[in-house]
């Protein structure tokens, strides 16, 4: 069976008139009257009650809309997996540092020893960045953190954020509280401020860096306290310090982001393989 036919059959099954069926699939009259009758002829039935002026569906024409509808579907649906399957494959994520230096490499590794064909692009960067680049079309996914009022991304897990400082770091009470944070525009530093302004509590800027790396350095250097994600101390951190200066702050959720309606299958695939590593 030709599925053209079926696809011009379906075609004068909506409209009832050839003429504006042949419009619709960009075809001539004649052909269209061809693959109706050829579809006739295979299936040995008469499917439209032809006249001059009305064109109707028999009976027989009636039952086949819904087979036609599904087949043609299925066509589309297999004609789409081959296309994924055999164009080279690749996923541009954009990762928060934290996430780099935390169990999410094991995600990757994972996912590679799983799926070897598909390539996967890195980007690391701070949360808004990562969102304007999404934005951009740069990357495809964003895996990074969202304050506790706000609602973008799709929730992953949730993570306790924590106070880390050298052992040898010292604040009176009273005192004004060095943080060492990242830039403007950062989910943690908003979160620390945030936090020691509600209770009422001192703070100025000792140390910024948009590179975790540079802000655990600082913290090691004595330089003040930093608010990062909890998950830090099983991978790079000693474990936090939590002086009765420094409140708790709220934890906050990590996030899946696309640009798109809907993910695909691979990266569905990639966000459940986070999912394992991080249970929520």
């Amino acid at each position: 069976m030709d599925l053209q036919h079926l696809r011009s059959f379906l075609a004068v099954a909506k409209t009832l008139h050839f003429t504006s069926a042949a419009h619709q699939r960009e075809i001539s009259q004649s052909t269209i009257s061809q693959h109706i009758t050829r579809l006739e002829e295979m299936l040995d039935v008469s499917l439209l009650s032809r006249s001059t002026k009305v064109v109707e569906l028999t009976e027989a024409g009636q039952l086949l809309i819904p087979l036609a509808e599904d087949l043609l579907r299925q066509q589309d649906q297999i004609f789409e997996l081959s296309s994924t399957l055999e164009r080279p494959q690749y996923i541009r994520i954009g990762l928060t540092e934290d996430l780099v230096l935390s169990e999410f490499p094991l995600v990757l590794r994972n996912f590679r020893k799983k799926h070897p064909e598909i390539k996967v692009n890195q980007t690391i960067g701070l949360s808004h960045q990562l969102r304007a680049e999404l934005n951009k079309g740069e990357i495809d996914l964003m895996f990074g953190m969202r304050g506790p009022n706000e609602t973008h991304g799709v929730p992953l897990w949730q993570e306790q954020l924590r106070w880390y400082a050298y052992s040898e770091t010292e604040s009176s009470k009273g005192e004004s509280i060095p943080l060492v944070v990242f830039p403007e525009g950062s989910v943690t530093r908003r979160m620390a401020i945030e936090t020691l302004n509600r209770h009422k509590i001192r703070w100025h800027i000792a140390f910024c860096s948009d590179s975790l790396g540079a802000l655990l350095g600082a913290v090691k250097a004595g330089y003040g306290y930093t608010l990062q994600p909890a998950f830090l101390k099983r991978s790079v951190l000693t474990e936090p310090v939590m002086p009765l200066l420094l409140p708790e702050a709220p934890s906050v959720n990590f996030v899946v982001l696309t640009n798109r309606s809907e993910f695909n299958i691979p990266e569905q695939m990639l966000i459940d393989g986070a999912k394992t590593i991080f249970p929520s």
